[in-house]
C-alpha cells in the first residue's frame, strides 16, 4: 500500500481548526471541557478521524476503530480486512509547562511485540507502518473548570489549551530507550525540549532501523524480571552482538542489523 502518509496528512490538517468550544447538548447549551488531560486528548482524536477517514478515502482503503479501548491502535487504515499491509494510527496528548520536556508513552512492550495477536486489532505482522500523531499543548489557567454557556454566548469561553503543535511521525523514529513510566511496560518516547525532534523523527532508532527498535523493545525486561539483560540502548548494543540470533515475528537479517549497530557505535 503506497500512502506517503505524512505530506498528506500534514497536507489536510492544515484545513483543521483544533479550537473545540466544549460539549453542545440538546438545548444549545455548550458544556466546557475543563483542564482534565483526558478528555482534550479524545477531543483531538475526535478532529483527526475525519482528516484520516478522507485520507483513506482518497487512496481506496477504509478507516478501522477497535471496538476495545485498551486494544492497539487508535486507527487502522487497510485496503480490506485481510490485507496484511495494514497502517497503524495511534494519537497521542500531551501538555507542557514552562521549560518541561516533551514525552509520550507509545505503547506496550510486552503484548503484541511479544505474541503478535495480544490487545492488538488483527496481527502485529499484519502492519507494515505504525504511526504517531502527537499533539502537545499549554493549558490555559483561566479554563480549569467546565462550564455550562448558551450557545449564543460562545464566543465568551475560554479555551483550556493554547499553543496547539501536532506532528505526525514513525513510532520507531520517536521512541525512546527507557520505559514511559518506571513502573510500567509502556514504551516510552524521547523526551525534548525540541519539537522538531517529533517531527522529523530524531530518535536513536530512526538511525538503527524498525528491526532493531522490535528487537529492543520485545527483549526489554519486564518490569518485574529478575534478569535484566539491559535497561538502556548502550547496554543494548553491547549486548545483541554476543547473542544468537533473537527471534521476531517476522524474518529478517541479522548480519544487517549487526552492521548497522557496528556503524551506529562509530558514530
Amino acid at each position: 500500500m503506497s500512502i506517503d502518509l505524512i505530506p498528506t496528512f500534514y497536507k489536510e490538517a492544515r484545513m483543521c481548526n483544533f479550537d473545540v468550544f466544549g460539549v453542545i447538548d440538546k438545548n444549545d447549551v455548550i458544556h466546557t471541557l475543563g483542564s482534565d488531560s483526558k478528555i482534550i486528548g479524545r477531543i483531538f482524536e475526535m478532529m483527526i478521524q475525519p482528516i484520516l477517514e478522507k485520507i483513506a478515502k482518497d487512496n481506496g482503503c477504509i478507516i478501522e476503530t477497535p471496538e476495545s479501548q485498551t486494544v492497539y491502535p487508535d486507527f487502522v487504515m487497510m485496503k480490506n480486512k485481510y490485507s496484511n499491509e495494514k497502517i497503524a494510527i495511534d494519537v497521542k496528548t500531551t501538555y507542557v509547562e514552562g521549560e518541561s520536556k516533551i514525552g509520550f508513552t507509545l505503547g506496550s512492550f510486552a503484548s503484541y511485540m511479544r505474541n503478535n495477536t495480544k490487545n492488538i486489532a488483527y496481527k502485529y505482522t499484519d502492519y507494515i507502518k505504525h504511526y504517531v500523531i502527537g499533539f502537545v499543548y499549554e493549558r490555559n489557567s483561566a479554563a480549569q473548570q467546565s462550564e455550562a454557556y448558551p450557545f449564543e454566548k460562545r464566543s465568551e469561553i475560554k479555551l483550556p489549551f493554547k499553543n496547539v503543535r501536532y506532528f505526525i511521525q514513525e513510532k520507531y523514529k520517536i521512541a525512546g530507550d527507557k520505559p514511559g513510566s518506571g513502573n510500567t511496560e509502556n514504551i516510552g518516547s524521547i523526551k525534548t525540549n525540541n519539537f522538531s525532534d517529533f517531527v522529523n523523527g530524531n530518535g536513536p532508532f530512526s538511525i538503527l532501523g524498525h528491526e532493531i527498535y522490535d528487537i529492543y523493545w520485545k527483549n526489554y525486561p519486564k518490569y518485574r524480571s529478575e534478569i535484566q539483560e539491559y535497561n538502556s540502548l548502550s547496554e543494548f548494543l553491547t549486548w545483541l552482538p554476543k547473542q544468537a540470533k533473537p527471534e521476531l515475528l517476522y524474518d529478517y537479517d541479522f548480519d544487517e542489523v549487526l552492521r548497522r549497530i557496528a556503524a551506529y557505535k562509530t558514530r
